[in-house]
């Protein structure tokens, strides 16, 4: 029996950051170009009706990774033009054409109470049939799936599950942690070897983003912008500007984002002994050169930083949560009953020595040995 998805306990009082995988049955490579492209059309149409935000994503040929952020609950008012928006933008022209005209009617023959006020109990309840299932990162993810399923389906001639079982989701502590994890997500085609840099992927965030892709432009700069947010805490973000998001990519976030990828993209080696005796480097993590890395960071006038992001898959998929060891035993006291009577704390320390290096101390809520 499937268990309840793990939320943020603290989203009724701020928006929560989820790493979420899912990957095709069997794990078959049958995401081409057209499927990719499709895919993320879908995605862009379910990020607008759901409310949420795609902070980052990247579509391979066998599985996809999105970065969602779920703003919190009852934060965003939904009016009577964002309902019909929202509706168009993921429903056909003609099933738009009947939900508002249905509604137009409802508003028209509401009634009025004795004091002349306007009733519209009729209309709200027709529209809160759409509004409830919004910012939900459950129903967001279900109904992509389901229409990719559905139009992949139609278009090979084919039935039965597309996807493996349910797609995995992990709670990431925003700031520090999300960018990492952003920039895990958007260099999956270089350590798999698809492309030698991740600007030449088209089908994940940071590709987008330099081929002018508003929304995936807007995506990173809210990477760079939400802060480490710990829970309690006072301090606040900064408001974020949604008139002049637009800008952020040029005046800055660009450059800082690039700096940040290219630090987590080098290549590794190791030494290992040939049959006829000689020692030679051999690729052990595919990635881009010293030299391109190095070039990226003078390009940009930026302090190259230390190669301390590098991080295990593991703890990026089964972790459950990621971030500061206060960061989640804060979730850990608001969520014990997800764990046995023995637990006593939250956090538990990535075993990987680049964790260990980095600046900020960074765990995740299970106890992963690789």
């Amino acid at each position: 029996m499937a268990t309840a998805r793990y939320l943020s306990p603290y989203r009724k009082h701020r928006s929560a950051v989820y790493h979420c995988i899912s990957r095709v049955v069997d794990r078959r490579f049958i995401l081409g170009d057209t499927e990719r492209e499709l895919f993320v059309g879908l995605m862009r149409n379910c990020e607008t009706f759901y409310g949420v935000k795609i902070l980052s994503y990247c579509v391979m040929s066998n599985h996809f990774h999105l970065l969602v952020e779920v703003p919190k609950e009852g934060e965003v008012e939904i009016d009577d033009d964002e309902f019909l928006r929202r509706v168009k933008a993921l429903y056909s022209p003609s099933y738009y054409a009947e939900v508002k005209q249905i509604f137009y009617n409802l508003l028209e023959t509401a009634s009025q109470d004795a004091e002349g006020n306007s009733s519209r109990v009729a209309a709200d309840n027709f529209k809160r049939q759409y509004t409830s299932r919004m910012h939900d990162l459950g129903n967001f993810m279900k109904s992509l799936k389901q229409r990719f399923s559905r139009w992949y389906n139609r278009h090979n001639n084919r039935d039965g599950y597309l996807w493996s079982g349910r797609y995995t989701s992990v709670l990431v502590q925003a700031g520090y942690v999300a960018r990492i994890m952003s920039t895990y997500i958007d260099l999956n085609p270089v350590r798999a070897g698809m492309v030698e840099k991740p600007d030449a992927y088209r089908w994940c965030s940071y590709g987008a983003a330099l081929a002018g892709d508003k929304r995936a432009r807007r995506g990173l700069c809210r990477v760079l912008w939400l802060k480490d947010e710990m829970p309690n805490s006072a301090a606040e973000n900064q408001p974020w500007d949604e008139e002049n998001a637009r800008h952020y990519w040029t005046d800055g976030c660009a450059e800082r984002y690039r700096v940040l990828l290219y630090t987590d993209a080098e290549q590794t080696f190791k030494d290992i002994m040939t049959r006829d005796g000689q020692w030679v480097k051999a690729q052990v993590r595919k990635g881009v050169s010293k030299e391109e890395i190095e070039k990226v960071s003078e390009a940009n006038g930026q302090v190259n930083m230390a190669y301390l992001l590098r991080h295990k898959v593991r703890h990026f998929s089964d972790g459950m949560v990621i971030g500061s060891q206060t960061y989640l035993n804060e979730v850990f006291q608001q969520t014990k009953e997800w764990f046995g009577e023995k637990r006593k704390s939250g956090a538990r320390k990535m075993k990987s020595k680049h964790w260990r290096q980095s600046p900020k101390e960074v765990c995740a809520m299970r106890d992963l040995q690789q």
